[in-house]
C-alpha cells in the first residue's frame, strides 16, 4: 500500500507504520513487523535493549544470563565446565 489507510498520507520508503497516525500500511506490514521485533528480541542486540531499558538493570542482566542458562543443553554445559577445570588446572599449576 502506497497511502496510509487513515490519512491518506503517502508512504515513505520500507517503513511499516505511518508516523502521523501510527497506522500500519497493511496487514501484511503488521505481520513483518512483529516478525521483525521477535527475531530481534532473540539476538543480542535485543537482550543487550531489554538489559538497558529495565529500571533494575542489574537484575535484568542476572535474569537474562539465568533464562539463558537454563535453556542450553546439558552437553554443552558440561563441555564449558570440562574447559574451565582445564584453565583453571593450568593457571594453579603455573602459580
Amino acid at each position: 500500500m502506497k497511502n496510509c489507510p487513515q490519512c491518506g498520507k503517502p508512504r515513505k520508503g520500507d517503513e511499516f507504520k505511518c508516523p502521523e497516525c501510527d497506522v500500519f500500511y497493511s496487514q501484511l506490514d503488521e505481520i513483518l513487523y512483529e516478525e521483525q521485533l521477535r527475531v530481534e528480541k532473540d539476538t543480542l542486540k535485543g537482550h543487550i535493549k531489554a538489559i538497558l531499558a529495565a529500571k533494575d538493570r542489574k537484575q535484568a542482566a542476572i535474569d537474562d544470563l539465568t533464562l539463558i542458562w537454563k535453556n542450553t543443553p546439558l552437553k554443552t554445559k558440561i563441555t564449558l565446565w570440562t574447559i574451565f577445570a582445564f584453565v583453571f588446572a593450568l593457571v594453579t599449576g603455573v602459580l
